[in-house]
């Protein structure tokens, strides 16, 4: 009988303990390739590369012969006609066949060539758009990772504050009983906990806001835990080279330059408007009647050629090239346009990172002087050398120091992935040793 009671009681405490154990803590890298495996807007992303090389393929083909087969069956009401003595057959029964065409485009003005150069370019343009959408991907759970540590920071904080006012109120009940403070320290220091527990609850709630944001990005339904990585590798590199870098490092440089190309062929392929086409043609043809009209031709084959010289249409041609001209020289001015936007926004990162990370060192020196005033007040409030005022002024000095060093703390880390971002560097940075992105 306790045989029998042993193995379900077991059960019970297995499944207990598989029920109640942590998940195990990811880093920020782990976090990336999850978030890369189950976004949509990568996935959209890649399926528009997959239909850009379709679109390669597909003018790829202009340059192959196009072969068709066709058939045909033909019922008629009438089958003879008498012309005196003799029977002619004008029209038979039925009729049926079947035929093999060819058509080979031997020169096009050159359309077909720019036509391939451009559905070429426009799967690179794919490729750089999935590049941007997973930099942007990896930037924003970066923005989210740490969002979710400092919510856990300054939930931490707040458990800390709600500890010291729990010690605060004691002290004050003491000198209460004793007759050293009047009711209304001891109310203040009530409501104060009151205050900071209700705050708590608060800090709390973002932990858990901010933890369901990042287990959405990287496709998690049960309780998300990070590890708090390193801060990020500031680039060494000299503003002026990180400048020139990114001219020739950034995704969107590089992708207005093929809108650019793709622009220039586009004037190439409307200027081929302008030229003849030519086109050779082929077809065999088997036919059968019944009954055979009289002057029917079973087979037949013939080998032709074509050219086409459009002389006018209304101005339209003209329209098209102009058009494509204005567009390439848009792009040329975008591209011009995106270049000093590229310069100024590496500038404004590095000068960013730089004010950011002098506010840190200061926020660091203010929690110092903070943690030893609180300290000082604390010890004299605790013997009648200092008032209520100064104590919880001193506390919550100590809390507001605590909190501007985690967010500085932060505001770096996130300053130097954007560094990283504005130089072009970020990607390459963010997918080493990432499970889904190396």
């Amino acid at each position: 009988m306790k045989q029998r009671l042993f193995v379900p009681v077991m059960i019970v405490m297995l499944g207990m303990g598989v029920g109640t154990a942590r998940a195990e803590p990811l880093t920020l890298r782990q976090l990336y390739g999850r978030a890369i495996e189950h976004s949509e807007d990568l996935q959209i992303s890649v399926e528009s590369v997959r239909q850009s090389e379709q679109e390669e393929r597909r003018a790829i083909s202009t340059v192959f012969p196009q072969l068709t087969l066709s058939g045909d069956y033909t019922r008629y009401p009438e089958k003879t006609r008498d012309l005196g003595t003799s029977t002619t057959i004008l029209q038979p029964r039925e009729g049926y066949g079947a035929e093999a065409r060819v058509e080979q485009s031997l020169y096009a003005g050159g359309k077909n060539s720019a036509g391939r150069r451009i559905a070429q370019q426009e799967t690179v343009t794919a490729e750089k758009d999935v590049r941007l959408a997973r930099e942007k991907l990896l930037l924003h759970v970066a923005e989210v990772f740490y969002t979710v540590l400092r919510a856990q920071k300054t939930a931490e904080i707040q458990a800390r504050n709600v500890e010291r006012l729990k010690e605060h109120r004691r002290l004050s009940e003491l000198r209460y009983k004793v007759g050293e403070v009047t009711e209304s320290i001891l109310l203040r220091a009530e409501a104060e906990l009151a205050g900071a527990n209700a705050e708590l609850v608060a800090r709390e709630r973002d932990v858990a806001v901010a933890k369901r944001e990042l287990g959405l990005l990287a496709g998690l339904t049960g309780e998300v835990e990070i590890v708090e990585p390193p801060a990020p590798r500031v680039p060494e590199e000299p503003m002026t080279q990180l400048r020139e870098a990114a001219q020739s490092n950034r995704e969107e440089i590089q992708r207005s330059r093929v809108q650019e190309r793709i622009a220039e062929e586009r004037i190439a392929f409307a200027r081929g408007n302008f030229l003849p086409s030519v086109k050779l043609e082929g077809s065999v043809s088997s036919r059968r009647q019944d009954p055979q009209a009289t002057f029917f031709i079973e087979q037949n084959w013939f080998v032709g050629g074509k050219i086409e010289f459009p002389i006018f249409e209304g101005g339209l041609r003209v329209a098209e090239w102009r058009q494509a001209k204005s567009r390439y020289e848009q792009g040329r001015l975008e591209t011009g346009k995106l270049s000093k936007q590229i310069d100024l926004d590496v500038t404004r990162a590095g000068l960013t990172l730089e004010a950011v990370t002098r506010a840190l060192d200061s926020r660091r020196d203010q929690l110092r002087f903070a943690q030893k005033n609180y300290e000082m007040v604390s010890k004299q409030f605790t013997f009648g050398l200092a008032t209520n005022l100064d104590a919880l002024d001193a506390n919550q000095a100590l809390i507001e120091a605590e909190r501007d060093v985690i967010a500085a703390t932060y505001d770096r880390h996130l300053a130097i992935l954007d560094l990283q971002r504005s130089a072009g560097v970020f990607l390459a940075e963010a997918l080493k040793e990432t499970p889904a992105g190396s």
